[in-house]
């Protein structure tokens, strides 16, 4: 009979291998939605990039459509953490917009694979009233009742900082030529936040206050 210590232990490998088989099959996912479109992407491409076997693709996920959004959400979550981690001292809405936008960058900038994936996956975050856009919206409503942002509605409001942010993201990870990432990270955070109504002298101080901050000092992304 075994012990009660050996018993533990034949319980504890399973569990295990079974985490790292999920753990590799996310990783696999998320490198090759990093390359390719959900539907560029097959069961089979994962589990070989994973390199287990058809069958523990299911054990963990009901279809490639859950496998995806599990990727997505685990990204997003991730990005939103480190946004409000960023934030966690600062009040003003049009601050803790700009914050975000260099904090996205910068993400880019040392996670470009993750980053990736997170486009390919970002039908998925079409919606301004998606979970992931939590923090976001509150920001721009907080901006809009204060009167701290002015002349676009809530919907157009977090539509724009997602497209530009987008915008911005995928610039840093083309081939394109790149100007200084600070300098970029200053400018599209001023621009984002003149369609959000703030003048145009106190956007660029704004700008280049985000940018000095989160993208200069290289910010743990």
């Amino acid at each position: 009979m075994k012990n009660r210590s050996e018993t533990g232990q034949s319980q504890r490998q399973p569990n295990r291998q079974r985490r790292k088989t999920r753990s590799a099959l996310l990783e696999a996912g998320q490198h090759l939605f990093a390359q390719r479109a959900v539907e560029g992407v097959t069961v089979d491409d994962i589990v070989a990039k994973a390199d287990v076997a058809k069958g523990s693709f299911y054990n963990h996920f009901d279809d490639k459509n859950a496998f995806a959004d599990e990727i997505f959400e685990d990204i997003g979550r991730e990005l939103e953490l480190l946004i409000a981690q960023n934030n966690e001292a600062v009040g003003d809405p049009a601050l803790r917009v700009s914050r975000a936008l260099c904090t996205v960058l910068q993400y880019a900038r040392e996670n470009p694979d993750r980053t990736q994936a997170l486009l390919s996956l970002g039908d998925r975050r079409a919606s301004p009233v998606s979970p992931l856009n939590d923090g976001l919206s509150a920001d721009v409503g907080a901006g809009l009742s204060t009167k701290r942002f002015s002349q676009v509605g809530s919907e157009c409001a977090i539509l724009s900082v997602v497209g530009l942010i987008a915008v911005t993201v995928r610039h840093v990870l083309s081939d394109a030529p790149l100007p200084d990432p600070v300098e970029l990270a200053s400018a599209m955070s001023a621009a984002l936040l003149r369609v959000l109504g703030i003048p145009a002298d106190e956007a660029t101080i704004l700008g280049i206050e985000s940018a000095s901050a989160i993208v200069a000092s290289g910010a743990r992304c």
